[in-house]
Formats: C-alpha cells, sequence, structure tokens
C-alpha cells in the first residue's frame, strides 16, 4: 500500500488515510505495524558492517570505529558482538586515535536503495596509549572466568539505542581472556536527518 497524502492537504483523501493508519492483514486481521527501525530500513536509511576476526589474541583486542557525521543527520546505533571464548566488550566514546584502520564497507539494509550511509567505519583503528580508549559508555561479559573456565560461545547486545553525538569518533573494543579466539562484531545504525 502506498502511503496516502495528508489529509490536511486535501479533505478528499481522509478515507484513504484513515485506512492506511487502520491497516490489517487480510488473513487473520491483526493490525499491521512496524516498528521505526524498521521503517527506517524500508525508507533506505538503516546500514549494517559485519566483521568477523577468526584469530584476536589477549595482546591486541579488537578494535571496530564508527564514526558520526559533523552534520544535522543523527545517527541511532546499536551494535551485537559474538565470540566463540570468554571476552570483555566495550563501548567508548571520542577516544585519541593514533591509526584509522581499515576503512569498512557500510551496507545498506534496503538492498534496492541507492543511498549511503554518512557514517564512517573502520576496523582496527588504534589509540594512543595508555588509556586512551575514551569515555566509556556501556560493558558487558561473553562466558565465563576463573579457574573453572570454559570455552562457549555467547553474545553481548546493547538492546538500546546510542544517539551518537555530532563529529565524534566510537569504539567497539573486544579484549578476549584466550589467545586465538574468533569474534564477531556486527554494527547497526538508522540515520535521521
Amino acid at each position: 500500500m502506498s502511503e496516502p497524502r495528508d489529509p490536511r492537504n486535501n479533505v478528499g483523501s481522509l478515507i484513504e488515510w484513515n485506512r492506511y493508519l487502520n491497516a490489517v492483514d487480510s488473513i487473520d486481521q491483526a493490525r499491521v505495524t512496524i516498528a521505526f527501525q524498521h521503517h527506517e530500513v524500508h525508507e533506505g536509511n538503516h546500514y549494517t558492517v559485519a566483521v568477523v576476526d577468526t584469530d584476536v589474541d589477549i595482546a591486541a583486542p579488537k578494535y571496530v570505529r564508527i564514526t558520526a557525521p559533523d552534520t544535522a543527520t543523527r545517527i541511532h546505533f546499536m551494535g551485537v558482538v559474538s565470540a566463540d571464548g570468554a571476552s570483555l566488550v566495550e563501548l567508548y566514546e571520542d577516544p585519541t586515535i593514533l591509526a584509522a584502520g581499515t576503512a569498512l564497507t557500510e551496507r545498506n539494509n534496503d538492498r534496492n536503495s541507492a543511498n549511503a550511509a554518512t557514517a564512517t567505519t573502520f576496523e582496527d583503528t588504534t589509540t594512543q596509549a595508555p588509556n586512551n580508549d575514551g569515555t566509556l559508555l556501556f560493558a558487558g561479559r561473553i562466558g565465563g572466568t576463573g579457574a573453572a573456565q570454559t570455552r562457549f560461545a555467547g553474545n553481548v547486545a546493547d538492546r538500546e539505542e546510542w544517539i551518537l553525538k555530532q563529529a565524534t569518533d566510537y569504539l567497539v573494543k573486544v579484549t578476549v581472556d584466550a589467545d586465538d579466539t574468533e569474534v564477531v562484531i556486527v554494527l547497526t545504525w538508522y540515520e535521521v536527518s
């Protein structure tokens, strides 16, 4: 169903607008609604990057960076990190960057859309030592710790979105408890101007 005209602009479209607002499934008559994030996929404004590193070691945490543009566009961000062993996952704001890292390709979730992300992403960004990762915003653990530690897969996801500050870098950092840990980092966001 195409989006109807706003009835305030045309009294004749009021019936069409009402039908749009009260859409129901033709089989079970359930009301049709979608989450705003899902709506942004349909609008061509939702993006994803995914990074897989099969060999993260204790001495070299895995970093993925997302940079919000210096524009009026707001980046509404969420992330999920998975690992096949115990790990610490952290989200930092405004790190001191030493080396940019390797640029990643941001994918539009609407594969028919030509829209490009205004946020940029990088893998293996490095920060100036010591401890210049920025302001800690979120932390979570994957797996167990201690003497009876076992290796098993798990994930950490911050279920609420972050609206990123304009012209600011953010780091997702994964510090593993054992060498040769496989890590998957998936960043998703939508952009609102």
